[in-house]
């Protein structure tokens, strides 16, 4: 019967060393965005050339992807291992675009001098925040950017807003499970953006 105690306490060991330690200002990698089915194959692909150029970031706090809220204090950061979050959103816009059938890649400079279209984009506010506390981490993210078209056929333009928000609700925290929600949110804005412009030959449109 003695063994109940130390269960118990055992228990609540377990989850002040998953929830509540770690060290102030302890950096979390996060591999985002990445493009759902970026790996599918592709039945046709649209002659027309899309060049994607890095996007510009705008967010009001631009050193870290979000914050999480350790149980008994601390806090750590969110970050991208490696580049800007500018040229991994448009490295994932590009490989989301191409999954659809449109020629696209990513390019720097000069590079989009030769296209038929050219898309740059700002990125307004991008995160996401996990509070723990004990027996579960609850996680929110938000996702806004700003497209812009120019198509060098005609000289139009498009320029479409694209927002979205999520949250989740975890027992256990991994970092993938902040990764997950805001990856989501990034392919929600890229479906949007497909659903709502179509591809007419050489032109980017929006539909009607």
């Amino acid at each position: 019967m003695r063994r109940y105690p130390c269960v118990g306490i055992g228990f609540l060991g377990i989850i002040l060393l998953v929830t509540g330690c770690a060290g102030k200002g302890e950096r979390i990698d996060l591999k985002v965005p990445i493009a759902y089915g970026a790996n599918e194959k592709v039945s046709a692909t649209s002659s027309a050339t899309v060049a994607i150029l890095p996007f510009e970031d705008h967010r009001t706090n631009r050193s870290h992807l979000g914050t999480r809220y350790h149980l008994w204090g601390g806090e750590s950061h969110f970050s991208i291992p490696n580049g800007t979050l500018g040229e991994s959103t448009a490295q994932a816009f590009a490989d989301y675009l191409r999954k659809k059938g449109w020629n696209a890649t990513v390019v720097r400079g000069d590079g989009a001098a030769e296209v038929d279209v050219t898309i740059t984009g700002q990125l307004v506010d991008v995160g996401v925040d996990a509070s723990s506390s004990v027996g579960q981490t609850a996680l929110n993210a938000k996702n806004q950017m700003v497209v812009f078209v120019k198509n060098h056929a005609d000289g139009s333009q498009v320029r479409e807003t694209l927002t979205s928000s999520g949250t989740n609700q975890v027992f256990w925290f991994d970092p993938e499970d902040a990764q997950e929600l805001l990856n989501e949110l990034y392919n929600k804005n890229f479906e949007k953006f497909v659903t709502d412009t179509s591809l007419d030959g050489k032109v980017v449109k929006l539909r009607r």
